[in-house]
């Protein structure tokens, strides 16, 4: 795992919102995935498209127990979970994990760091380079003060989680493409923790066609 905390200069900073991140489903589309988890309080679950062009986000059970996505579109899928214990758990295909020198990874680290100056600490979770083309699973804080539109002060920090590609030229890593897939409000206080984070390749590669996929219990106990 990579992993860099990122500190900058402090002042205020405006929010833009969180844009439109989660794709509406068409309703001429029938594919559907649902399971049941243990050992955690879901709450988020999200579907990643494969080419990460759309991200579907799930309707939970009321106990937080359980997940079910509709009106999918043909495709394969990887999943990412959120708990409510501040674990994020994902299948994401980003490709093998490289084996990067110090010199090389700081360089990539900076690529993350130049795509964004919102966000005042960063962590990588995750990241696959092959041929130098980086794919990076990317969580982002900030915990200063923000501003809304107005001029307000929102009172809370902001959590973001992202899909980055980063292409390597010469010594530095540029940031081609980038796909936000969860952004939300957590109260301000210095030192935010991050997600604890885990891999679990089952939650990956999902074929969905027009037959309901029902994924059973998936165990979330924390190792």
């Amino acid at each position: 795992m990579l992993a860099c905390l990122l500190t900058c200069i402090p002042h205020p900073a405006r929010a833009d919102g969180p844009g439109r991140i989660y794709t509406n489903p068409l309703t001429t589309d029938a594919g559907a995935i649902s399971a049941k988890v243990k050992g955690a309080t879901l709450t988020h679950a999200l579907a990643v498209e494969r080419d990460r062009s759309r991200v579907y986000l799930a309707a939970l059970d009321p106990d937080g127990a359980g997940f079910r996505f509709v009106n999918l579109p043909v495709g394969r899928f990887d999943l990412v979970l959120v708990t409510k214990d501040h674990r994020v758990i994902e299948g994401l295909a980003l490709g093998a994990e490289p084996t990067l020198s110090p010199e090389r990874a700081k360089h990539l680290d900076d690529g993350v760091a130049k795509a964004d100056s919102f966000f005042n600490r960063r962590i990588l979770h995750r990241c696959g380079v092959a041929d130098g083309v980086a794919l990076v699973f990317v969580e982002r804080l900030r915990d200063r003060q923000i501003l809304r539109g107005s001029g307000e002060d929102l009172n809370a920090g902001l959590r973001r989680l992202e899909l980055i590609e980063l292409h390597e030229a010469d010594d530095e890593w540029q940031m081609l493409r980038t796909r936000h897939i969860y952004r939300e409000e957590t109260p301000r206080q210095p030192d935010i923790p991050f997600f604890s984070h885990r891999h679990l390749p089952t939650l990956g590669g999902l074929r969905i066609a027009s037959t309901p996929r029902d994924l059973g219990i998936l165990d979330l106990t924390q190792s």
